[in-house]
């Protein structure tokens, strides 16, 4: 049991180490999602479909032009329009129309009922960067349910044969 145990240890040094470097790159963009997988083509040919972008939140005014990622309360996903119109409200509120370069239309009909504009709040982060195609290992996870079976099953017979392994060593005498 205690070599089953140790032998499960760098996979969970491995995953610390993951989510720690993860917090740490939050921290250094300032947003929680300092990289996300493009998931559609309303931004082509800007971005394509499984590429990464890499964002940031440091700015504090939305410029036309920049590419905000915006997060409404309660979806699921977040969008990625450029934006194309900035205007300010009486309190001095930054308001911010967007669309995708791939559309003939503003993305007014994409905000919550009876939102006109986007408000700084609703913006994640500001694209900064990007690696083309590298997503879609991510979108073929999502959308073929056998691959992440297959993976599982996969890291479980590593796992049991590490443990197996370990075991014939222990019996032999060589481990």
């Amino acid at each position: 049991m205690r070599t089953a145990l140790s032998s499960c240890l760098p996979v969970l040094r491995i995953l610390a180490s993951t989510f720690m470097a993860w917090k740490l790159l939050s921290l250094a963009t300032n947003t929680s999602h300092p990289a996300m997988v493009v998931l559609s083509g309303s931004m082509e040919p800007a971005f394509q479909r499984g590429d990464i972008i890499f964002l940031s939140n440091w700015t504090q005014q939305v410029e036309v032009g920049d590419i905000p990622v915006l997060w409404f309360e309660g979806n699921p996903l977040p969008m990625v329009h450029r934006a194309v119109e900035v205007q300010y409200d009486g309190t001095g509120r930054q308001l911010i129309m967007t669309k995708g370069d791939n559309s003939k239309l503003r993305d007014v009909a994409l905000y919550p009922p009876g939102q006109i504009y986007v408000y700084r709040t609703q913006v994640v982060g500001m694209v900064r960067g990007y690696v083309p195609y590298l997503g879609w290992v991510t979108i073929a996870f999502r959308e073929v349910p056998w691959l992440r079976e297959l993976l599982i099953i996969g890291i479980g017979a590593i796992g049991m044969f590490q443990i197996m392994l370990g075991q014939e060593e222990k019996l032999t005498g060589k481990g």
